[in-house]
């Protein structure tokens, strides 16, 4: 089986919400920012992104929409039922769907390479070294 034919599913706590996607994910990484912080309850969200075509999404999500520094809309999109965040989508990368890792069936497929806004990340957490961290946000990490 080709990497382009892979396939996995996923979905949020209470199973209201399902997904699958194909492929390989363009990307896998960590975000350390405060409001992302904020929405996992944790020092990290995991987002292992991928094509917005290559998510197949069933079942009612939320929206929460913010907007910073005039990058455009940012939406977290969330199980209204048990409130498990399920995905990123941002206006300033159309082409892309961030899912949150912990909501995949096989949290173990995929490997964080980097980590961004390390600079907000709490001092104790001390990431394995092959994990890239960035202080900030470097243009392109995720999509573009």
């Amino acid at each position: 089986m080709s990497t382009s034919d892979m396939t996995g599913t996923g979905g949020c706590l209470c199973g209201a919400v399902r997904y699958r996607y194909v492929g390989q994910p363009t990307a896998v990484g960590l975000c350390q920012c405060e409001r992302c912080q904020r929405q996992s309850g944790s020092a990290f969200l995991i987002g292992v992104v991928f094509p917005h075509a290559a998510v197949t999404l069933e079942g009612e999500l939320s929206t929460y929409e913010s907007r910073a520094d005039g990058d455009g809309a940012l939406r977290r999109h969330f199980c209204p039922r048990c409130g498990s965040a399920v995905s990123i989508t941002l206006d300033r990368y159309p082409e892309i769907r961030s899912m949150m890792g912990g909501t995949l069936d096989d949290r173990h497929a995929f490997k964080p390479t980097f980590s961004i806004w390390c600079a907000s990340g709490p001092p104790w957490l001390k990431l394995p070294a092959e994990i890239t961290c960035f202080d900030n946000y470097p243009e392109g990490t995720f999509g573009g």
